[in-house]
């Protein structure tokens, strides 16, 4: 895919997203039930987005997830980290069977993305708006260091 430049998915191509995304959705309420509380409703609403960055668009994998000249994603809503850990499942950071101890004490999977416990995550968020400044840092650090990579800070405000 050229970067920079705008596509449209062909069919296929979108059928496959659609079918990540469903998986995505199932993974998000089956780690609340285990749980047995929390706030589905954040992670359901930044499933496409997530789905799409993932699976079409970041050069981010476990190959590559600690090389310096990868994509980021910086999920600045922490309370959404639900999408995050599905997502990261599916593409094979951890074994599914981690939905089991979200939020479990020592678990990897905690309330709020934790990068020092769960591969994947790049950022410890938490209150909203944190992430942003840090996905500036990280551009701004690319742009001084002359790399040309893709930074991503999903943010969400409520009016």
């Amino acid at each position: 895919m050229d970067k920079g430049k705008i596509t449209l998915l062909d069919e296929k191509e979108n059928q496959n997203l659609k079918e990540k995304a469903s998986e995505l959705r199932k993974y998000i309420i089956l780690m609340n039930c285990y749980a047995g509380s929390g706030h589905p409703g954040g992670s359901l609403s930044a499933v496409e987005i997530i789905t799409y960055l993932f699976h079409h668009e970041l050069d981010f994998s476990l190959n590559n997830y600690q090389n310096q000249n990868r994509d980021r994603f910086i999920l600045s809503k922490g309370h959404s980290c639900l999408a995050l850990y599905a997502v990261l499942a599916q593409k094979s950071f951890f074994d599914k069977k981690e939905f089991k101890k979200l939020r479990h004490v020592n678990g990897m999977l905690q309330g709020h993305p934790d990068r020092l416990k769960t591969p994947g995550v790049e950022f410890n968020s938490g209150s909203l708006g944190q992430g942003f400044s840090f996905a500036l840092g990280c551009a701004l650090g690319s742009i001084i260091l002359k790399k040309k990579k893709v930074k991503v800070c999903l943010q969400f405000v409520r009016k």
